[in-house]
């Protein structure tokens, strides 16, 4: 599958390479590169990050990878994106994955918390 799309700008695909081990989909920039099959709520995900780098000037990637407070903060808006589309229940499994594989030093709980609390800025 290749796709473009206009909101936001970036391209689609799917792919058995270059995803690392234990994802199903990674975004470099404007790309968001998927595992066959992947889920709607993931490419939704995946979207967040498209808009967290037009938004950061392209800076996003550097950011991510050069402090845990900027990756913590654009994983927990990807995954409360990608909650919208799932089963609320997924709520668990997303602070386990957000807990152990982001290399963030937080715990399962925290991460839950950060997950399902009210962004801020939003209505109650």
């Amino acid at each position: 599958m290749l796709r473009y799309c206009r909101s936001p700008l970036c391209l689609v695909v799917e792919t058995r390479w270059l995803i690392p081990r234990g994802f199903d989909g990674f975004t470099p920039g404007p790309l968001i590169l998927l595992r066959p099959g992947a889920s709607d709520a993931l490419i939704e995900h995946e979207k967040v990050h498209v808009r967290q780098f037009w938004r950061s000037w392209g800076l996003m990637g550097v950011l991510y990878l050069a402090s845990r407070r900027w990756r913590l903060r654009y994983e927990v808006e990807a995954y409360r994106e990608q909650l919208r589309h799932c089963h609320p229940d997924s709520a668990h499994a997303f602070a386990r994955v957000l807990a152990q594989k982001y290399r963030l030093r937080i715990s399962e709980a925290e991460a839950y918390r950060l997950l399902t609390q009210c962004p801020e800025g939003s209505p109650k």
